[in-house]
């Protein structure tokens, strides 16, 4: 073991652990079954484990994110990106872990459920079709941003977290658009309309209009008449009757 007091690591991990200390291969997994059943490593999900070398309390709250990080170096090597609702809760400087974690990929689709109440889904996203179903990983990278919290991590910028925010069908509508509220109260002037437009005609053309009518009922003049006119342009003005 490392000199860490406590270390997240894989199978893979414990196996090079094991025979650098002179372990036998044909013993790992009835080592592995020991550990386990003392508690001395706790699986978290598939592949993934926590070991403690003074009997630190696995604390998932605590771990979260470097649990994250080692599932996405696993997952998805070749790159991600955190999307939906919590990518503008970190813009609206909220912290707290979710229940699903959206992790956008190149090419990786797979659920891990961490606990009862915690998971972690990678996607892949598509565009509409209007623009043949088009995979947007390439488009998603364009606009993200890493920020560090306090692990590092690649969160969709502002306008791609807003409609990915105002894509979300749920019944928590008043929560959901608390989070709007709070985003453009701090980031609305910042909102850029090719950026908007853009992703709009991938995608987005019901969060966009959602996101009208925040504007209009806010008073966000500047913005409502920035989707007023893109939904003119693009779609011929067919969802303003919404």
């Amino acid at each position: 073991m490392r000199d860490h007091m406590w270390e997240i690591v894989t199978k893979d991990d414990l196996k090079d652990i094991w025979l650098r200390s002179w372990g036998s291969q044909l013993r790992l997994n009835y080592a592995m079954s020991i550990l386990l059943g003392r508690d001395l490593i706790i699986k978290i999900s598939n592949n993934i484990y926590y070991i403690s070398s003074d009997g630190v309390y696995f604390d998932m709250n605590q771990l979260y994110w470097k649990i994250v990080t080692k599932l996405i170096k696993l997952h998805s090597p070749s790159g991600w990106v955190i999307g939906s609702e919590k990518a503008i809760e970190f813009h609206i400087q909220n912290f707290s872990i979710p229940d699903i974690l959206i992790i956008y990929t190149r090419d990786t689709s797979l659920r891990i459920k961490l606990s009862d109440s915690r998971e972690i889904h990678f996607r892949t996203l598509v565009s509409g079709m209007k623009t043949d179903k088009k995979n947007l990983w390439r488009t998603i990278v364009d606009n993200s941003i890493e920020i560090q919290s306090p692990e590092r991590l690649m969160i969709c910028w502002y306008e791609l977290s807003l409609l990915e925010s105002l894509s979300l069908r749920r019944h928590d509508i008043g929560i959901e658009e608390s989070n709007i509220i709070r985003f453009l109260r701090l980031y609305e002037s910042k909102i850029d309309r090719k950026i908007l437009w853009t992703l709009t005609k991938m995608r987005y053309i019901r969060p966009l209009n959602r996101l009208r009518i925040i504007a209009r009922d806010l008073g966000y003049e500047k913005l409502y008449r920035m989707t007023l006119d893109i939904i003119r342009d693009e779609w011929g003005g067919c969802y303003l009757n919404l």
